[in-house]
């Protein structure tokens, strides 16, 4: 599995990736223009290629664990692992992010 990190206009995506199916999408939106209010989004593939709006959750200064808790029961404890230390390695820009000690 890999994560590949995508900037469109007010949203960063984590597309988790198995092989070059999309297996899941994890978004940051500041909302539009910037102007909030920021939420990260869950987007599971639907019929047709369609992403489909699984969950959304606002934190206000998220880290490692609470992201990985919160998507684990949505995608599954490996890529929620996957998909939060990819958030930490590289956090999207106004996202309040809280980087790991190890980081």
């Amino acid at each position: 599995m890999t994560v590949e990190r995508a900037h469109f206009a007010h949203e960063t995506r984590y597309s988790l990736l198995d092989s070059a199916t999309v297996r899941c999408v994890l978004a940051f939106d500041t909302g539009g223009n910037g102007g909030g209010p920021a939420v990260w989004k869950v987007l599971i593939p639907g019929p047709a290629g369609t992403q489909d709006l699984y969950g959304t959750q606002e934190f206000v200064q998220p880290d490692l664990g609470q992201l990985t808790g919160w998507l684990a029961p949505i995608v599954g404890q490996d890529a929620a692992t996957d998909l939060a230390s990819a958030v930490d390695a590289d956090p999207p820009h106004a996202s309040g992010w809280r980087p790991s000690a190890n980081g």
